[in-house]
């Protein structure tokens, strides 16, 4: 059992919201970013003094962090180390490739930043352009070069599939644009259409979007393609080259705990769930929590780790949980033997890549 925790920093601030995107984001003016970074700091503090653990990965999510700017950002990363203890493995930045990023990733270097996350989404300006993105294929690749130049080289970049006017042809070149940029770390996820979105409110026949079986034809594609280029297909939706897995992120689907600081932010902490209101000005001012129960049941400790390409260890689920829930697990697990969905022995279960296409099911029967 990992003791140290993940600390998330969520910033929830965009200049623009994408008609697809349903986090918690808004526009902001430069005032208002640096009150929220004075709040967070001291949040940082309090949260240190209280739970006096060690912190081992850094994540700013948003919204888009990078809309800080570096000195806000090097502040926030000073506040960590003060006020939690241990070396910090992996700080991550998710930037917005619309912005001119160069200063900022000096300052970020300088700060100990070694990650950054851009959102990509596609290599074809017309359909980002159908996404609402305000970024350019141009721009991504300036933005790429300069974190290079600042010498941060561990790059993640994000794709979807399944967006308006993809195409087989438009999601290959996408992927090689991608590829030319060398990036360690790829995202690729299918969109899902929010209710309470611009997509969402839309006829969706209006959206041009491909078929089901296309986007399912896609993501196995996409799978394979990046394999053969030398990535690790390693969850669901993540790809990585050798060594380069998202240590952060993989706190989550190993069921590790985390602290999450920022409205709309989660945590688990000390066994237990519970997430900040999605309410930015409460957040500054009255900050509320809401409790989410106990974390790290049987069911959730597989169901995470189902999306993992090493899957469960039996002998692990035994020891955690006994003997009973996990043999159950194995005789539910026997009708899926010759289905090529998992992938089962006497001492593992995992998902196939046919499986991750239809895992929420494959979970689902496994687990309820």
């Amino acid at each position: 059992m990992n003791n140290k925790l993940g600390l998330y920093l969520h910033v929830p601030f965009c200049d623009s919201k994408c008609a697809y995107c349903d986090f918690y984001s808004y526009r902001a003016d430069v005032l208002l970013y640096e009150r929220y970074t004075d709040t967070l700091c001291e949040h940082i503090r309090l949260a240190g003094e209280r739970l006096k653990r060690q912190v081992d990965t850094l994540y700013f999510g948003g919204g888009t962090p990078s809309l800080l700017g570096g000195e806000r950002i090097k502040r926030l990363i000073d506040t960590v180390r003060a006020s939690f203890k241990g070396e910090i493995d992996e700080i991550t930045v998710e930037c917005n490739p619309a912005d001119d990023l160069k200063a900022d990733f000096e300052l970020m270097k300088k700060a100990g930043v070694d990650r950054i996350s851009l959102g990509v989404q596609s290599g074809i300006n017309s359909e980002l352009k159908a996404l609402s993105r305000r970024h350019s294929v141009s721009d991504v690749i300036r933005t790429v070069n300069a974190a290079k130049a600042a010498g941060i080289h561990n790059i993640s970049l994000d794709l979807m599939l399944g967006i308006p006017h993809q195409t087989m042809e438009s999601l290959k070149a996408s992927l090689d644009f991608l590829l030319s940029l060398e990036p360690t770390h790829l995202s690729c996820y299918m969109l899902k259409i929010e209710p309470d979105t611009p997509f969402g409110r839309a006829d969706i026949k209006t959206l041009d979007l491909p078929d089901e079986d296309t986007v399912s034809d896609m993501y196995l594609f996409t799978s394979e393609y990046l394999q053969k280029h030398g990535f690790e297909h390693y969850e669901i939706s993540n790809f990585a080259k050798n060594g380069f897995r998202s240590k952060h992120n993989t706190r989550y689907w190993l069921c590790e705990e985390y602290l999450g600081l920022g409205p709309a932010a989660y945590s688990f902490v000390n066994g237990q769930r519970f997430s900040f209101d999605r309410n930015c000005e409460q957040y500054l001012t009255a900050p509320h929590i809401s409790p989410d129960g106990e974390g790290g049941d049987f069911s959730e400790f597989c169901m995470l780790g189902l999306r993992l390409k090493e899957g469960l260890d039996f002998s692990e689920l035994e020891r955690r949980f006994g003997a009973k829930p996990t043999e159950l697990l194995k005789t539910k697990a026997e009708k899926f033997r010759n289905t090529g969905l998992v992938d089962l022995t006497d001492r593992n279960l995992c998902l196939t890549v046919q499986g991750f296409l239809v895992s929420n099911a494959v979970i689902g029967e496994l687990l309820f």
